[in-house]
């Protein structure tokens, strides 16, 4: 009876120092992102990360979404989004960021705020403002991107720093000022505006800003 009592411990033991092996090594953020490279086909990163969550497609550019619980070096587990794109079956470029959500402040009976309701800041709640730009920053297309600040900019503001994170997801300073026309008027900090011109690289495009702030 002992020694089955032993056998049976060794095998729980093996089987726990596997399963935690297998978390670390396979599911770890490094290991698993650091695997996806380009030129990889869609088999291979199905094998890596299986059936995606989310599948979006435009002519000949395929996009794959993932979100995956990944482990760090001290087996601290994060929410990790990874959005994979897709030309011949190829893979063209890959994209990740951490989808935890952000804490909202608490009220003096304990009691959490709407994430819409200002809270001594300026601009959208920063939480908020983050899972916005992730979400945004994850659509591989331009025109995606600038119709979703579109629609964003109807119901609400921003302040300087937050804008200009959105402006500087676009290459060019004509798209960056499209966004800035879209949240210029709700903007709440105007005396921050350096921080806007600081992503636009044209002296002129600065100037054009400027005016649609109305800066002089």
């Amino acid at each position: 009876m002992k020694t089955f009592r032993q056998i049976m411990m060794a095998t729980a033991i093996t089987f726990v120092l596997s399963g935690c092996a297998s978390l670390i090594s396979q599911g770890s953020r490094a290991n698993v992102l650091s695997s996806i490279q380009k030129g990889m086909s869609k088999q291979e990163i199905t094998s890596l990360l299986g059936s995606p969550d989310f599948r979006r497609f435009d002519n000949a550019m395929e996009e794959w979404e993932y979100t995956k619980r990944l482990y760090n070096e001290k087996i601290t587990g994060t929410t990790t989004q990874i959005v994979i794109s897709f030309e011949d079956d190829k893979v063209v470029a890959m994209d990740s960021f951490e989808k935890d959500p952000y804490p909202m402040p608490p009220t003096p009976n304990g009691m959490l705020l709407n994430p819409s309701v200002d809270f001594n800041f300026k601009g959208m709640h920063p939480g908020e403002f983050q899972r916005l730009y992730e979400k945004i920053k994850s659509r591989p297309f331009k025109d995606d991107r600038l119709e979703m600040m579109l629609v964003v900019s109807r119901n609400n503001r921003l302040n300087c720093r937050q804008c200009a994170k959105l402006m500087s997801l676009c290459p060019f300073d004509d798209d960056k000022i499209k966004v800035l026309k879209m949240f210029a008027p709700g903007i709440k900090d105007i005396e921050n505006y350096d921080e806007i011109l600081d992503v636009i690289d044209s002296l002129f495009k600065k100037d054009d800003a400027k005016k649609i702030l109305g800066i002089r």
